[in-house]
């Protein structure tokens, strides 16, 4: 029995200690902390390794697909507000996941060709299923 509770006693601290090992090498502090902060370009930087002149272009993108974002959504909206017809909400939806689609492919190609494969991986199967009821993310279920 005495036997018994050192070896567990050694496992466990084993264990402790490999587990604080694995987290203090992969922790990424900017990661964190943009994700503490909602802050979603901050997070966009860390997670896709994105250097100084990617991280301009890929803002720049994400400021001008702003207002487009903005305009389907009011479009959107207005239509739901005013019971539009199904197929013009539908076609109002489509054009909005099209044109997201589109602005995810152009930021995917501001990233290294790997980077860019895994942000497309990430971000367009939410896109597919998006319910149009607020603003796409990567936490659940769009």
């Amino acid at each position: 029995m005495k036997n018994l509770v050192i070896t567990l006693g050694i496992a466990l601290a084993a264990c402790g200690m490999a587990f604080g090992v694995f987290y203090a090498m992969n922790d990424v502090p900017a990661m964190h902390r943009a994700a503490r902060e909602q802050d979603a370009m901050g997070w966009l930087r860390t997670e896709f390794r994105l250097n100084d002149t990617q991280f301009a272009a890929i803002k720049q993108l994400h400021d001008d697909y702003g207002i487009v974002c903005a305009k389907h959504c009011a479009a959107i909206m207005s239509a739901k507000e005013r019971a539009a017809s199904g197929a013009e909400i539908a076609a109002l939806e489509t054009t909005c996941v099209e044109a997201m689609t589109g602005h995810f492919q152009r930021v995917a190609a501001q990233m290294d060709a790997g980077e860019g494969v895994r942000y497309l991986a990430t971000v367009l199967p939410r896109v597919k299923d998006f319910g149009h009821e607020n603003t796409p993310n990567l936490r659940g279920t769009p």
